[in-house]
């Protein structure tokens, strides 16, 4: 009796097997690596998105630089109190009549540097095209200061009578680790530091690329899209079509092949404009996410300089 007592109690008190184990620790395991499997692709579903939404934002913003600086091109207070200031000389100025002063908006094409005026001039990253754009400000009635409507490229207020020349374009940027960023510099006398006259305001933008719709026959319609060495005449722009290749600031795309981008679509002919880099870019093979964004803007200012 003692031994079948024993016998039971054994038998109650058995483990499991290693088999047993080592099956319940498969399971296990294959239930976690589904678990992180699901975590890790919503965290990468994640990043993928913030990185998109990021490359939107970079791209709006960038856009709403350039198209601010070209609304602003040519801006004479011509119906003010005081627009006898902006006869004669200082409008043959802003129209391009004066060949030292140059027209109201003008560009640099596949170039490595950029004229910013003042003696400064600036490396452009990746032969980017830049669009320099001039402009007088406005005061407000008493004419005790400026009314705050016309501002610089850097969002400072510009006075009556004073000629302004913003340039937009793409540098390094060594205070972010020399990260490809848009820049814009004014010569706006109202910003007294100079080191705040030349800013990184958009981080990420490797490559802008313009075209300038130009009317050739002085009808007002667009005759044609040329790139700025091909420009006839510059008082005669009419509008820009504005391309930028932006990218994350950090690696983090799961592709690592290169990519290249056609800045103006498969029609657009750069070998016949002089066009090496306005043609196709290519994107360095480093995990970062790029995106191609195009936008077109129209010249406000135009018929005061005809």
């Amino acid at each position: 009796m003692k031994h079948d007592t024993m016998t039971s109690r054994s038998f109650l008190q058995r483990g499991v097997t290693l088999i047993e184990l080592m099956i319940a620790l498969a399971i296990g395991l294959l239930i976690v690596l589904v678990i992180t499997s699901a975590y890790m692709s919503g965290i990468g579903a994640q990043r993928a998105q913030t990185d998109l939404t990021r490359l939107e934002e970079s791209a709006r913003f960038g856009f709403d630089l350039v198209s601010r600086s070209v609304r602003r091109a040519g801006f004479r207070d011509t119906l003010s109190t005081y627009s006898d200031l902006y006869a004669g000389p200082i409008a043959q100025e802003i129209c391009g009549a004066d060949p030292a002063v140059g027209p109201s908006i003008r560009a640099t094409n596949d170039l490595s540097t950029v004229d910013l005026g003042g003696g400064v001039v600036a490396n452009i990253h990746n032969k980017s095209d830049s669009l320099t754009v001039r402009y007088y400000g406005q005061d407000n009635p008493d004419n005790t200061g400026p009314d705050g409507v016309v501002l610089d490229c850097l969002g400072n207020a510009v006075r009556r009578g004073t000629l302004v020349q913003d340039t937009i374009y793409v540098a390094a940027d060594p205070a972010n680790n020399n990260e490809p960023s848009l820049f814009c510099s004014t010569d706006n006398p109202a910003v007294v530091n100079p080191a705040d006259r030349n800013l990184a305001l958009i981080p990420g933008v490797e490559s802008l690329q313009l075209l300038y719709a130009e009317d050739t026959d002085g009808d007002t319609v667009t005759n044609r899209y040329a790139p700025a060495n091909k420009v006839s005449v510059w008082d005669d722009v009419r509008g820009v079509l504005v391309s930028l290749i932006v990218r994350t600031t950090q690696a983090t795309g799961s592709d690592r092949l290169a990519k290249t981008f056609k800045h103006f679509g498969d029609d657009y002919d750069a070998a016949a404009n002089a066009d090496a880099e306005g043609g196709t870019y290519s994107g360095a093979a480093d995990g970062r996410v790029r995106l191609q964004f195009a936008n077109f803007m129209s010249l406000r200012n135009f018929p005061v300089c005809k």
